[in-house]
């Protein structure tokens, strides 16, 4: 009996956090409160804080799985990839239906309202984020498809504060730019800017075998 208690219990708290991912990915984290949770789960605002101690502790975990989910399919494009150049499209079309799913002002509100999962965050960028993209530019530099007179840790912090901006409703208002086009134009100036006339090659042949060439439309946050 407290096995099946234990897995119920399970069941009940991983419900919680996949309906606030999915609430938080639609509207934004900050529109999003705890009845709507509750309703969306099936549960009381009662029980949802018997597994979350508030609405901030329950972002920290739904962001640190997230992340962490992020990194297994990033490791696992790196595994798969053949070249630095094809780990480099890989990762960024998987990038792009993830954010098929996000609502742009997600990142911002973890910023401006819930600093103990934006330090989640930030430790996430610096601890992996940054150590992956720097190795990623160094293979690309011994297989020859990356210049090597680059300085990878400088264009690796740049290409992530470059993804992070992106996202930022100041300087890219949702009402006059989509996310999705605007981090594709990221990607692209950066990534032409770093390979060789070899890479440049591998780039035209791995974006016609996996890029989508249609517009992405924004998500949407009807209910």
């Amino acid at each position: 009996m407290r096995v099946h208690k234990q897995t119920s219990n399970l069941d009940i708290r991983e419900r919680i956090l996949q309906e606030a991912d999915r609430l938080f990915h639609a509207y934004g984290i900050r529109s999003v409160s705890m009845d709507d949770i509750a309703r969306k789960a099936g549960v009381s605002k009662k029980t949802i804080y018997q597994y979350y101690q508030d609405k901030d502790d329950l972002v920290s975990v739904m962001v640190y799985q997230m992340l962490s989910q992020y990194i297994s399919d990033f490791e696992a494009i790196s595994q798969r990839a053949q070249d630095a150049v094809e780990e480099m499209v890989l990762g960024t079309e998987q990038f792009r239906k993830m954010l098929r799913m996000v609502n742009p002002v997600v990142l911002f509100d973890l910023q401006k309202y819930h600093p103990k999962a934006w330090n989640t965050y930030q430790t996430f960028k610096e601890e992996h984020f940054l150590g992956a993209l720097i190795r990623l530019l160094q293979r690309g530099i011994a297989e020859g498809y990356f210049r090597k007179e680059i300085n990878v840790e400088v264009l690796a912090r740049m290409r992530i504060e470059q993804v992070q901006m992106g996202f930022d409703p100041t300087i890219f208002p949702p009402d006059r730019y989509n996310v999705m086009e605007v981090q594709w134009e990221f990607f692209h100036h950066f990534l032409h800017g770093i390979v060789t006339l070899q890479g440049y090659s591998k780039l035209l042949h791995y974006r016609q075998l996996y890029c989508q060439t249609e517009k992405t439309p924004q998500p949407s946050i009807s209910s």
